[in-house]
């Protein structure tokens, strides 16, 4: 088998579970007031525990996002009051917080619970075959380390949850664990991760407008000025070229975009070479049954 066919597996079948439990998400938004961004944000602070949440500590995973934005969201939550500031640009869950995120993790995974994909038995083995991997990628050395899967890993909700929801968990743990091969692979080679967000997706779009750049990366919050730099930046290095109102991507920023794509997959496949080829087949045939017995 192709050891790459294992993350777009997991990746399919991530987002298809994320797509049951997005109207729960929503409806907790709406009851509290707070944009799906600000929930999600609430939901990774205890990740960081006892450590308090900071700017620094969330750019470490998700270096793309400007880090006014991440100011701008934590101040929401304290206005909201589920987090409370407790030093200089540092944060701790509130009661209410706690109060909130226990509702909605119990509805999220009442929700998961309520749906059988496949035999119970096949399930359980399901669960079971990608824990073995995520905890085999939480020792992985370093690089790439194992920062983003350590801090999702938190977030077990445990043995007695419906056995969706552990499978959940797991697929979202060893899509952390992409994440920590990418951030290692490319750290060495950028430090700008604005910048490294706009050569990526120049790599898969080859070319592009400014202003399509700014719109497709509007999520990460970094203002036209911002990106501005970062493009110029680029340009600078010869990774891109401005003709007219158009951007490129040059040979030599294609090359090395693919080379960090290259080292992203050594580094995130190098755990999963311990298991047995058959063992990794018959996984992925599970996870291909459970992604198409889901209900959407």
């Amino acid at each position: 088998m192709n050891l790459k066919d294992l993350f777009p597996a997991f990746e399919a079948a991530y987002q298809a579970m994320t797509a049951i439990y997005e109207p729960v998400f929503l409806e907790h938004s709406n009851r509290f007031k707070l944009t799906s961004q600000d929930l999600s944000l609430l939901m990774t602070v205890p990740t960081f525990e006892p450590t308090p949440v900071s700017v620094a500590l969330l750019s470490i995973s998700s270096p793309y996002t400007a880090p006014e934005l991440y100011l701008f969201q934590l101040d929401n939550l304290v206005d909201a009051g589920m987090l409370n500031q407790v030093g200089e640009n540092e944060y701790r869950m509130s009661e209410q917080g706690l109060d909130a995120l226990k509702l909605i993790l119990n509805a999220i995974n009442a929700t998961l619970g309520g749906i059988q994909t496949l035999p119970v038995t096949k399930m359980m083995d399901l669960a079971s075959r990608l824990k073995e991997l995520a905890d085999t990628c939480l020792t992985a050395s370093d690089p790439p380390g194992t920062w983003c899967i350590q801090h999702k890993r938190r977030m077990d909700p445990g043995s007695g949850s419906p056995m969706m929801a552990r499978i959940f968990q797991f697929l979202a743990e060893l899509r952390a664990f992409r994440d920590d091969a990418h951030l290692a692979s490319w750290h060495g080679i950028e430090s700008d991760g604005h910048a490294w967000d706009i050569l990526t997706y120049l790599w898969i779009e080859k070319e592009s407008s400014f202003e399509s750049i700014c719109r497709a990366l509007k999520r990460r919050g970094n203002l036209p000025e911002r990106t501005q730099q970062a493009v110029d930046m680029l340009a600078q290095k010869g990774w891109l070229t401005k003709e007219d109102s158009i951007l490129r991507i040059t040979s030599t920023g294609s090359e090395i975009r693919r080379t960090a794509e290259a080292i992203t997959d050594r580094y995130y496949l190098e755990p999963f070479r311990r298991f047995p080829e058959i063992e990794l087949e018959r996984t992925l045939v599970l996870i291909e049954e459970h992604r198409r017995g889901l209900p959407i």
